[in-house]
């Protein structure tokens, strides 16, 4: 990943292609990403990587190519067997997750911060849930079994 920071304004709205993304952030930087790379639990920033993010942001906006890089990172991306996020509740009162984002966390922040935000204040969820729920791995899955159980407090059985 890479921040940006151009001396006008460089775009503002996300943009998407095949190869990359570019988003705006409200301190006028631009992130752009992300490679994908099979590295374990290495994290580190190539001079590849950088050179495939540059090229995917400039054919989204080409007014980049004067931008002055600021930062450079990488970052571990949870992936799950289907590629598909896990949000929701699960077996056990309290918890909810979301997680397993893949190259998609900063695309898909928003949505999940809403969605999860209506399952911490115990409201239905605004979008389906059942195909993202933690359950589905386990044969248990249904649409219910993302809302979290309103019965019991959160904190029951922790000790105080």
């Amino acid at each position: 990943m890479m921040a940006l920071r151009h001396p006008a304004p460089a775009i503002s709205y996300t943009l998407r292609s095949e190869r990359g993304y570019v988003v705006p952030r409200s301190d006028g930087l631009v992130v752009a990403g992300s490679t994908l790379e099979h590295t374990g639990f290495a994290k580190e920033v190539t001079t590849e990587g950088l050179q495939q993010i540059l090229e995917a942001a400039i054919e989204l906006a080409s007014n980049l190519a004067s931008a002055q890089v600021r930062d450079t990172w990488s970052g571990l991306r949870p992936d799950t067997p289907d590629h598909l996020p896990i949000l929701g509740g699960c077996e056990i009162n309290g918890l909810i997750f979301a997680t397993g984002h893949y190259r998609n966390g900063i695309l898909l922040a928003p949505i999940t911060a809403r969605v999860i935000g209506e399952l911490v204040l115990h409201k239905k969820p605004s979008l389906d849930l059942s195909a993202f729920s933690p359950l589905r791995f386990s044969g248990k899955a249904n649409n219910t079994d993302t809302l979290p159980d309103r019965s019991k407090s959160p904190l029951e059985g922790v000790p105080s």
